[in-house]
This record gives C-alpha cells, structure tokens and sequence, in this order.
C-alpha cells in the first residue's frame, strides 16, 4: 500500500548550509541534494513486496579501484578505476553484475548503502516496462493514437497522428527542447511548474499535466521522423497509464512493477504539488533496490526468483537494430560518440549491434547493460553538469573497458 512520506514539503534540505529547492543541484550541493528530495517535494513511498529476493554474489569479486583505464580527459594517458569514478564520472554508489552475480559494489561521496537516491531520467524506462506490460494486458496497443489514452488530446491537432509508440521513442513532433544550457528552454519551465525549482515572480507550480497542455501545442515534425528528447513526454505515458488502469500512477507502479522485483525496501515516488507522479525523473531508490529493477531486462523480463514480470521479448525488441530509429536519432542529435545509437521504449540504445544499451538519468544516473557479455552495471552519480559530452565519455569507458576486463577473466 502506497504511503505518504511527505505530504507538506520543507524546501530546506539542510538550513546552516542554505541548502534547499532553489539550489539543491549546484555541484556542491548534490551529494546530500539528490539523497534528500523528499525534502523538496510530497513524496510517496512505493512498498517493497513480502519476500526480498537476494542479489546473487560471486565468489571472486572485481578490484575496479585498483584496475587500470583509459582517462577521459587527458587523451594518451591512464589512470585508475578509483580515480574514474571519483574524478570523472564524480560517481556516487556503483554495482556490477556479471553472469547473474554481483562481482563489485561500492559506495562514494558520502552516500551509503540505505540511502535512496533519485534515479532522474532512469525513471522513464521503468515507466516504460510498465507501459509494456499494459500492453501484454491490452490495455494499451502502441499503434494506437496516443489521443485514444488522453481524451484532452483528441481536439488538439498538433497531437493527431502521433501513436504511442512515437511518445514511447519521442518522436512526437511536437515542439520542445530540453537544452540544459539555455535558460529559456522549455524544460526550464516545466521544471519549475513541475516543482523542482521555486516559481519565478508572477508564475505557479501549476503541476506537470497542466504544463503539457498549456505548453505541448505546436507540431513541429511529422510523428515518427525525428527523436526530440523531450522528458514530458514520459509523464503523458503516465497519465495515460492512469487513465487505462483507473488508478494512481504511483499505485500502478508499486503492484505493477515495484512488488515483483523483490525489493529490500520502499522506493520513494516524488510528486508535482497537485500529487501526480514524477514518473519523467523522479523515482528514489537504493542502488540494491535499482539494480533489482534494472535486472529483468538483462534476464528476459524475469526477477531473481525466475518469475516473469515483463513481458518475452521486450528487451530483445528495444535492442535490435533499426534503421528507421537510427535515421530518426540522428536527424537533430548528431551524435559522433555514439554514431550508431538509437532510442527505443525510452531506453538509449548507443550501440545495437553489440545488444548495449541503457537507463539514463542526468548527473550521471544510469543502469548499462551488455547482454553479449551478460553484464550489468547500475550506479548513481553527481556529475557537475546535467550532461555533456565529458560525462558520457567517461561513462563510455567505464562501461567498456570494464566489461572488457570482465569478459578476459
């Protein structure tokens, strides 16, 4: 049963250090402020089910402190794997499954075992595999006007043509950007009217449904052509969720999802001040608790106890390579690092020929997964900046040339 945690939030994570919700995201601020969200918003706490499933532990761990990697920065020169996390992933808790078996986990930059952090963006693809089991239940058909899930959209021209699947891969084209160095993008202001920062003079925190149907109104390419990442669009899989199952989005997450991954303990839901669900970025987890979600889709949709939770198929459909996504990615992205990739069902997929690919929240939140390799790496991160091409480039080696050092073992 869903519980309140918060229901009148404090904006003050930590008061001698003036520490709140106007500022909880400077890089000196985001050790304690991404483990201490329910301070800045009502919170609800998603329960664990009856059984804990254990993570399976092998007998030979991997030293990844000790072990040698190419630096991100410094091109021609190497350094270690303690000084990757800490200096250029700015990494906060890691773990490392290879073979079904946990061989490394670890904790930095104060953050401990208990703590929950936001998982960000990572939020979205558990949306997604709950997307997919309504879909399995046919409550949802992803060929289906998205307009069929939300009756606001129905008179609106800008949402006709656009399916579920195209809101699913962000390819709605509808106008937005999410540019993170631009003061006047739209996710600075649905971020503040979602709750994540105080209002400006003269403006609300008029919630995230209000938000979309106030400000998603101009088409700007045709559905299905062009990936636009646009973060609102993971809260209308949300609201059409709601909407199908007739019920809170956070209780659809606890039954759906959340109860069958054998969690050790209770996630934190964040909510916008109107109590709808965050479900773009703002789920708080135990790195255990993560790893154990992120975990089905390296075990064909299966938990620990071999129980299917999603559906056969899902991870092996988001994988496979598909020119019509590439060419869609790659219209306005641009991508050099990542010159194959695509995104599928709110999952990044940067290399589908090699069946990578991942979650991934800003600041450096992310659940990899090599299913060649059968390896599975989920960590939490305070990454200075939201993102940028230095923090995905040492995340590209750690996830690499960590499963490369794995697979020669």
């Amino acid at each position: 049963m869903v519980q309140v945690i918060t229901s009148t939030p404090s904006y003050v994570i930590n008061e001698p250090l003036g520490i709140g919700q106007g500022n909880w995201d400077k890089p000196e601020h985001l050790a304690t402020g991404q483990i201490n969200m329910h301070h800045l918003f009502k919170t609800l706490a998603i329960e664990a089910g009856d059984k804990v499933q254990p993570l399976p532990r092998s007998s030979s761990g991997f030293d990844l402190e000790t072990a040698r990697y190419t630096d991100p920065l410094l091109p021609g020169r190497d350094l270690s794997g303690e000084q990757l996390l800490n200096r250029r992933v700015f990494n906060d808790s890691l773990l490392i499954m290879h073979r079904g078996e946990v061989v490394h986990e670890s904790y930095r930059n104060g953050m401990q075992a208990e703590d929950r952090h936001v998982i960000h963006s990572c939020t979205k693809s558990l949306c997604s595999m709950i997307v997919a089991i309504a879909i399995a239940e046919q409550r949802l058909d992803p060929a289906r006007a998205i307009s069929n899930y939300i009756p606001q959209f129905q008179e609106r021209a800008e949402w006709q043509g656009v399916s579920l699947q195209h809101v699913l891969d962000m390819q709605a084209g509808i106008q937005y950007s999410e540019d993170y160095t631009n003061p006047n993008a739209h996710y600075w202001h649905y971020a503040r009217a979602a709750g994540y920062y105080p209002p400006l003079p003269g403006d609300s925190a008029i919630g995230a449904k209000a938000w979309i149907y106030q400000n998603l109104t101009v088409r700007d390419d045709e559905p299905g052509t062009h990936f636009v990442y646009n973060s609102c669009l993971a809260n209308v899989l949300g609201m059409a969720l709601e909407n199908v199952y007739e019920m809170d989005l956070s209780e659809i997450f606890e039954r759906k999802l959340y109860q069958k991954v054998g969690a050790e303990s209770a996630g934190y839901f964040n909510t916008d001040p109107q109590g709808f669900p965050i479900t773009e970025g703002q789920f708080n987890l135990r790195l255990r608790d993560f790893a154990r979600c992120a975990y089905l889709m390296i075990n064909s949709g299966k938990n620990f106890a071999g129980e299917q939770v999603l559906p056969p198929g899902f991870t092996e459909n988001i994988v496979r390579p598909n020119n019509e996504a590439k060419l869609a990615y790659h219209r306005k992205v641009g991508d050099t690092m990542f010159p194959n990739a695509q995104y599928r069902d709110q999952f990044w997929v940067f290399e589908p020929e090699q069946s990578q690919f991942t979650m991934l929240g800003i600041h450096g939140q992310f659940a990899w997964i090599d299913l060649e390799r059968d390896v599975m790496m989920v960590g939490n991160g305070s990454f200075p900046q939201q993102d940028g091409p230095i923090m995905m480039g040492a995340l590209k080696i750690l996830w690499e040339e960590t499963a490369q050092k794995l697979s020669a073992r």
